[in-house]
């Protein structure tokens, strides 16, 4: 299965295509081609939505930031639940 991930660009590649920074801090390169509207373009700092290697969406800090703190949550509840499975 197929996830959208929230991404921090973190340059402009040229060519419809941005260097990104996931949250596990992986950096890859990806498409501006289904990103609607196309303008302005993404620059550093900014965050995207990312599916499959497109930018899909476009998201502001603070959306981003609550993003990332209930996934933090999340992720630190499936791990206190895999470890009193143990």
């Amino acid at each position: 299965m197929c996830l959208s991930r929230l991404h921090q660009v973190r340059s402009v590649c040229g060519s419809g295509k941005v260097l990104v920074e996931d949250m596990d801090g992986r950096r890859h390169e990806v498409s501006l081609l289904a990103l609607e509207p196309p303008d302005p373009e993404p620059g550093p700092g900014d965050w995207l939505v990312v599916h499959s290697g497109y930018a899909i969406d476009r998201a502001d800090a603070r959306e981003a930031e609550t993003a990332l703190a209930e996934i933090a949550r999340g992720n630190a509840h499936l791990e206190k639940v895999k470890g009193s499975a143990t």
